[in-house]
């Protein structure tokens, strides 16, 4: 019987340096991932800056565009426009 008990203990043991293993594993995996997440993050926030610069930029420029059409006379930029549209061409 006490055979049996000792078989059974080493087969316990076994058992849990398995389940530690795993564990081991699975802590280095999430740390990994985690890892992998955060380098993701930082770059989306750069992405997200430049995207952010690109549409101040590009705010810039259509008030600029605005304000030189109204410094432009009038009728000056009347003939400009039918000039731009193209027979043929709906607009």
């Amino acid at each position: 019987m006490a055979e049996q008990a000792t078989t059974g203990a080493s087969a316990s043991r076994g058992e849990v340096d398995k389940l530690r293993e795993e564990l081991a594993s699975s802590r280095e995996e999430v740390l990994r991932l985690r890892d992998l997440l955060i380098g993701k993050d930082a770059e989306l926030g750069a992405v997200r800056g430049r995207l952010a610069e690109l549409e101040a930029g590009t705010g810039r420029l259509v008030n600029a565009a605005a304000s030189l059409r109204a410094r432009i006379p009038r009728f000056v930029r009347a003939p400009l426009g039918r000039l731009r549209k193209r027979p043929g061409r709906q607009g």
